[in-house]
């Protein structure tokens, strides 16, 4: 199979090209009201006082540049509100290519290891990292590049002398921003890296608070998570004293270019090439340029940020040389277990010494207690989770098996987009026709449901499937597993939301779809099928 292609940075701006240009637009439009009205401003105010002093008697025309300020002063502020407006929809468009692809990606590469909630919590952290590249680094740049080369030919117009307050501009706008680069960059990988740390210490121990405290060992949890945000926010400290120091040396250099600015605009005063008016725009405009050069030292953070989830990223979707080597095994399917333990990261208690059979035809359903162990054991057969025991497959382990296209797993936490229904189904088969897609939605009692919408399979079904139900949102993500036509299918909850006449119909219709191949089930609820057995797991 091919490789999926990796993610660049530099290709971010092209998912919404047109969104994206409209949002550069707008903000180098702002920026450019921004130090018009500044510069304007203050040759306004010294002309008129100059007039006002020497040439009582000669007009001064007060209404053009009044209205031109003001005209500044409406297009700094509107064109600030739309640039807003337009970059956050162009980034949260970004954000929603993104997570669609790589769940695509994900979903046509991945082995069943690669679907773990923790990798989902990457996929979603680091994509929204992402949108860090084009506000962060590629609009303050390009606006401060070509800003910098206006107030160049604002100056060089008034008199060339000026130009010599170039140099340390120059410096401080180009220069001096990327002397932390290499430091930024290492900084922000690593600050990716513990706050994912940080992240799983916080969240695996909640979903196991009772038991943890029971045996006494939340403190221990605590303790680790503490000591993550400790190193987390001496990470983010440290970023802050590489962008104080920087945007220290970039003040002091344009303070410098002021001073040259003066010295030689008080020569140019002296040979009559200057006025006061326009010297105390060159000054303004200069001065402007703080708030617009101030954001390139934090944007080499921005870089890092974005570079470290983009390489993330591509690791997580990537296929490595063990999922693409090895037999792809095929049916007849014997899968066996042999005294098999598995347990969460820092569980105390899961599935222990559990052994089976099933063959090619056959049904497994998994019920017990909550809290007995029926997920981790699913998470385990898909090879999510470590194991203790033999685990085998037509007689050979796993890791034996390449299973790219074997394993399909439908986790208790379905993956929904804000797309329409026919998307999100073909997410699955990109190829599939519309009747195939209402035949799987008939296959999991969803059809009916279906075309009772006005939209009916252009039905959006909103971010992480608002729109639906959980039984309906499981149910979707179902018939979009049963679309990849995998020969092994683990399902986890699949019927939540059904009665049990429709739940005993969807059965059967799964089992039909898988007569050729294996179907696990873990549910709640009992259901009587022909060629089925049940393991009753019980709380360890």
């Amino acid at each position: 199979m091919h490789a999926p292609e990796p993610i660049r940075l530099r290709s971010l701006m092209t998912s919404r090209r047109g969104a994206w240009s409209l949002a550069l637009l707008l903000g180098f439009v702002t920026f450019v009201a921004v130090v018009t009205l500044l510069a304007l401003s203050g040759w306004f105010i010294s002309a008129a006082a100059l007039a006002g002093l020497v040439s009582l008697g000669v007009g001064f025309d007060y209404f053009r540049p009044a209205a031109m300020i003001r005209l500044c002063a409406i297009g700094r502020t509107a064109g600030r509100y739309a640039e807003r407006l337009s970059s956050h929809y162009a980034a949260l468009g970004l954000l929603k290519d993104l997570r669609v692809s790589r769940f695509q990606l994900m979903a046509q590469s991945k082995t069943a290891k690669h679907h773990s909630a923790d990798d989902l919590q990457r996929l979603v952290s680091d994509i929204d990292l992402l949108d860090l590249f084009p506000l962060k680094v590629v609009a303050p740049w390009l606006s401060a590049i070509l800003l910098s080369a206006l107030l160049l030919l604002f100056w060089a117009l008034l008199a060339n002398s000026l130009l010599l307050a170039a140099i340390p501009l120059l410096i401080a706008a180009l220069i001096v921003p990327l002397l932390g680069l290499s430091t930024a960059v290492k900084l922000s990988r690593q600050q990716a890296d513990t706050a994912a740390q940080r992240r799983q210490a916080l969240l695996e121990p909640l979903s196991l608070l009772a038991n943890l405290v029971l045996w006494q060992r939340w403190q221990q949890q605590l303790q680790r998570f503490n000591q993550a945000d400790r190193q987390l926010l001496t990470l983010q400290q440290r970023q802050q004293q590489l962008i104080n120091r920087t945007v220290l040396l970039q003040h002091c250099l344009l303070g410098l270019s002021a001073l040259l600015l003066l010295w030689q605009g008080g020569a140019a005063l002296a040979q009559g090439q200057l006025k006061v008016p326009l010297l105390l725009a060159a000054l303004l405009v200069l001065w402007a340029l703080y708030e617009i050069l101030t954001p390139l030292c934090h944007s080499v953070v921005a870089l890092g940020l974005s570079l470290a989830a983009r390489d993330r990223l591509n690791q997580l979707a990537g296929p490595t040389a063990a999922q693409t080597s090895g037999p792809v095994p095929t049916g007849p399917f014997k899968l066996a277990a042999s005294q098999l333990t598995a347990r969460q990261p820092n569980a105390i208690v899961g599935p222990h010494k559990i052994s089976f059979t099933l063959s090619s035809g056959q049904l497994l359903f998994i019920n017990g207690v909550s809290g007995a162990g029926k997920s981790t054991l699913l998470q385990a057969l898909a090879g999510e989770l470590p194991y203790r025991g033999e685990l085998s497959l037509n007689g050979w382990p796993l890791s034996h098996w390449q299973l790219n296209h074997s394993i399909g797993y439908l986790p208790q936490q379905p993956d929904l987009f804000d797309l329409t229904l026919a998307q999100n189904l073909r997410l699955g088969a990109p190829d599939a026709s519309d009747s195939e897609l209402w035949q799987v939605l008939d296959d999991v009692a969803l059809k009916t449901w279906a075309q009772q919408q006005p939209q009916q399979l252009d039905t959006l079904l909103g971010e992480y499937g608002a729109a639906v139900s959980g039984g309906q949102g499981r149910r979707i993500a179902l018939a979009r597993l049963l679309l990849t036509k995998r020969p092994i299918l683990l399902l986890d909850e699949p019927f939540a939301g059904l009665d049990n006449l429709t739940a005993q119909q969807v059965a059967k219709v799964l089992q039909q779809r898988q007569q050729s191949g294996l179907l696990i089930i873990v549910s709640h609820q009992q259901l009587q099928l022909n060629h089925s057995t049940t393991l009753t797991l019980s709380e360890q």
